[in-house]
């Protein structure tokens, strides 16, 4: 009887580090912001119209990670994971104990073929992020 009840701890384990930590669900989903408007999803140009409307946003809340983190994640989804380089660091300047931004980062890296990034590249990435916003709306 041992036998089965250790083979059964260790798929449970087997299991769990499978999927990873979203599998324990240690920390709850980020809030989405309710000042975005998300356009409907067959709307034609839908996702420009999501990111100037997440772009928008960050020029009046320029410390909102979740916003930064949702372009992010946009960039990514739609093939441009260099793009999100730029919001994801910001993010970890704001808060750099998030750990969706940082699986964020990981996910953008390894779209882009790469296995790390230095903190000098980060901290250049979000200074260009933060002038993007700046400059946005002012024909740059």
């Amino acid at each position: 009887m041992r036998y089965w009840k250790g083979l059964l701890i260790a798929a449970a384990f087997d299991t769990a580090v499978i999927a990873g930590p979203s599998f324990f669900g240690t920390e709850p989903p980020p809030a989405q912001s309710e000042a975005i408007q998300w356009p409907a999803a067959g709307e034609p140009d839908g996702l420009d119209r999501q990111m100037d409307s997440l772009m928008q946003h960050l020029q009046e809340h320029v410390d909102d990670v979740n916003v930064m983190l949702a372009l992010a994640r946009l960039y990514t989804e739609h093939g441009w994971p260099e793009d999100a380089i730029g919001p994801l660091a910001r993010a970890l300047q704001l808060d750099r104990y998030r750990r969706d931004v940082w699986v964020a980062l990981d996910r953008a890296l390894d779209r882009m073929g790469k296995a790390q990034i230095t903190d000098a590249e980060l901290v250049r990435a979000a200074r260009e992020f933060v002038e993007a916003i700046e400059m946005r709306g002012h024909g740059c």
